[in-house]
């Protein structure tokens, strides 16, 4: 629903909305030889064929008018636009296209052009879930997971495709493609005392923070699955107000010091063996995981991170029997892994090698985050990867290589490159060139790989490379011929230590005159679990402050000490000090841009941010009373003692008080001189107690605020209430904050 400002519309809603072409999704065909992948706008669509050893890219159809007109006929719909009048495709043979025309799948024939329209199954067939396509179709179920509420997800389907999971009630349900029933495959779950299995989530894909994770067996013979014993936990209550009666719900969430979940790690088998539990001692107070199958699906790798995230177990567990032996741990004098890694993303950096004798290893223990090489007896074989630069992940492992994305250009130490490293030994292998956020995506073979790269200027390229990095050709450059803007700018200043080089990104109105003067506005976060300053094309945390800039402001982004994707001691700025690079780093940013650039206004600035980020908005009005004039803090975690996420970074309430009393911000109520916005949904029940104890922390130091309720919304809001907010914030900014 749009906000009523047309051009902050268009930029909150995503440059993908403006821009197509250059990031594509490639399909693989099933002989190995070609992939084929669709660009451009709906009503102008094309398609490619492109040989995976030449390089030779054709058109994916040869007469696109003969191919418009055997759709009509075989649909009795004239199909839409100018161009491939196709939603997705995807091989179904060498030569063989099924593809999806509006509502109705299609076979295409390549070679002859023949369209044909599969049979259509019955609507009661379809209805009673007997037809083939709805025994095979995942269907969606309400999946847990620690801390946020129960969440829309597909069933989860084993490699062979004919069994899919999923819970309910606190059990793993097991449905057959060949009959469509579900059926227990545990028993004794319950919400208190329930299993889990890993699934990657959309959501945090779309962030960039999900990574693969370990289900099923290769075999499609077993499934890791966890239990969780809730009990004991707090319970965080969340009201809904929105029927007749209301409604209580208790929501477990543990708190920072406080009882955490008890997890265990089982095998299940499909064909009706009992479960099989991972001897692993104790679990109180630790985060065990399940990181990898070895190939045969004999043994598990399990990765045991403890509960203040300073060491780690890696174990190596027998499927059969649920006996463990130790391979090898790491501690260290901080955080080794934090809570999102392990919680949510599962990036828990363990790889085994193809033919399943050696583990590789992400550790930051030489103050860099590389790559080392163990084998399954604990012995390290070498370090891989070395240098003042971090590998970011390994993306796939041969029986060679190690390929892998990483900041290796510390004169631009947000871009990504690809590179490879040989497991025998020897330097990395850079395989992109061109500056900017790379990412890669393998053909099945292993021997080509896509290359998509953009900076926060450059829209999207893609390319196919060889696995050595060799050029074979361009796929698609975005068409940014619809994009009417003034390009963002990335940008350096120097951290409040007077050394450390920080990196943002400044965004402009499309209109942008550089001989006027603009108010300044930061979109900040500065949570120590993610870097946000957009440093590729579409990056999601710019959305906000590009869209803010066309309502006439200057908007930065920036990431100050304390946060990753660095050193690992310009990640522990943080360490037992939450706001250690916080208010000095992003306001000496302020100073330092306003300071270079004469069209920006010297009045004071505004801050806007969400969760963390509400935190970090409220902080840094709160302690720069002389910098910041107005802030908005939405869905804002205010308190270090309200959840089990502070404790990697300040330890525990029971021992680190001085930490967690320097994170508190209820006490900077007193010192709020800036306007200030609140923002919370009623159903977001891991800070809607927190903004209230801010609220009435500020009514009782006598400090005007404005509180926006949103009914039933939870951390993030949907598209009414979110239109509802922006207009709120549009016009608490264009009230407070001085033009220039």
């Amino acid at each position: 629903m749009p906000t009523g400002h047309p051009g902050f519309d268009r930029f909150l809603d995503g440059l993908g909305e403006l821009v197509t072409g250059g990031a594509i999704l490639p399909v693989w065909s099933p002989d190995g030889k070609s992939l084929a992948f669709l660009e451009g706008p709906a009503d102008d669509r094309r398609g490619w064929q492109v040989d995976l050893e030449s390089g030779a890219k054709t058109p994916l159809i040869a007469d696109v008018a003969a191919l418009r007109e055997a759709v009509r006929e075989a649909t009795g719909q004239t199909p839409a636009g100018r161009g491939l009048p196709f939603d997705h495709v995807a091989f179904a043979g060498p030569r063989l296209l099924a593809a999806v025309a509006g509502p109705t799948r299609l076979m295409v024939d390549l070679d002859g052009g023949a369209v044909t329209k599969p049979p259509a199954e019955r609507a009661a067939d379809l209805h009673y879930g007997l037809s083939d396509t709805a025994r095979r179709t995942p269907r969606e179920f309400l999946r847990t997971a620690p801390l946020i509420d129960p969440q829309k997800a597909d069933e989860l389907t084993s490699p062979d495709g004919e069994l899919l999971v999923s819970t309910a009630e606190g059990n793993i349900i097991l449905r057959s493609a060949a009959d469509g029933r579900p059926v227990p495959l545990t028993t004794g779950g319950s919400p208190e005392h329930e299993y889990r299995f890993d699934l990657v989530d959309p959501a945090l894909t779309a962030l960039g923070m999900a990574f693969p994770v370990c289900n099923w067996s290769p075999d499609s013979s077993r499934l890791a699955v966890y239990q969780v014993d809730n009990r004991g936990v707090h319970q965080a209550p969340q009201v809904h107000y929105l029927k007749r009666e209301d409604e209580l719900v208790q929501r477990y969430h543990a708190q920072a010091g406080g009882p955490l979940e008890r997890t265990t790690l089982h095998v299940l088998d499909v064909y009706g063996r009992p479960p099989v539990q991972l001897d692993l001692g104790d679990t109180t107070d630790s985060y065990p995981v399940h990181a990898a199958w070895l190939p045969d699906g004999s043994q598990l790798v399990v990765f045991v991170l403890s509960r203040d995230c300073r060491r780690v177990d890696v174990l190596l567990a027998d499927a059969a029997t649920g006996a463990t032996r130790p391979v090898f741990s790491e501690e260290g004098e901080s955080f080794l892994r934090i809570h999102h890694d392990v919680y949510f993303g599962r990036k828990i950096g363990l790889f085994p090698t193809p033919d399943g004798t050696q583990l590789l290893y992400l550790s930051e223990r030489s103050g860099w985050k590389h790559l080392y090489l163990y084998g399954l007896d604990g012995t390290l074989v070498r370090q891989l990867t070395e240098g003042e630069w971090p590998v970011d992940y390994v993306h796939r492992v041969d029986e060679h290589y190690a390929y892998v994305s990483a900041r290796l250009d510390q004169a631009r130490p947000y871009d990504l490159h690809l590179a490879r490293v040989p497991l025998a030994g020897g330097p990395i292998e850079q395989l992109s060139e061109q500056p900017g956020v790379h990412s890669m995506m393998f053909a099945p073979s292993g021997e080509a790989l896509v290359d998509t790269w953009s900076t926060p200027a450059d829209a999207p390229r893609s390319v196919l490379r060889r696995s050595d990095g060799s050029l074979l050709c361009e796929l698609s450059a975005a068409d940014t011929s619809q994009l009417e803007w003034t390009p963002p700018q990335q940008f350096t200043v120097t951290a409040a230590d007077g050394e450390t080089e920080l990196w943002g990104v400044l965004f402009f109105p499309a209109d942008f005159d550089g001989t006027k003067q603009y108010p300044l506005v930061e979109y900040v976060y500065g949570g120590p679990q993610i870097a946000v300053a957009p440093h590729s094309f579409l990056g999601h945390f710019g959305r906000a402050a590009h869209a803010l800039a066309q309502l006439g402001y200057v908007t930065f982004v920036v990431d100050g000490r304390g946060t990753p994707e660095r050193s690992k001691a310009f990640h522990d700025t943080a360490f037992h000090d939450w706001t250690g690079g916080l208010v000095p780093d992003h306001a000496a940013a302020v100073e330092q841009l306003k300071q270079r650039h004469s069209f920006l206004s010297d009045a004071k600035v505004g801050v806007i941010g969400h969760s963390w980020g509400g935190y970090s908005a409220f902080r840094l009005a709160a302690e720069r009373p002389d910098l910041y004039a107005a802030a908005v803090s939405s869905a804002p975690g205010f308190d270090p003692y309200s959840s089990v996420l502070y404790e990697c970074y300040l330890g525990f309430p029971q021992t680190d008080r001085d930490a967690y009393r320097k994170a508190e911000t209820y006490p900077l109520a007193s010192s709020m001189e800036a306007e200030f916005l609140l923002a919370c949904g009623t159903s977001d029940h891991a800070t809607w107690t927190d903004s209230m104890k801010l609220s009435e922390a500020l009514i009782r130091a006598g400090k005007a605020h404005e509180f926006v309720v949103l009914p039933e919304q939870f951390h993030g809001f949907d598209g009414v209430h979110d239109a509802y907010f922006w207009r709120k914030v549009t016009t608490f900014f264009r009230t407070h904050l001085q033009k220039g």
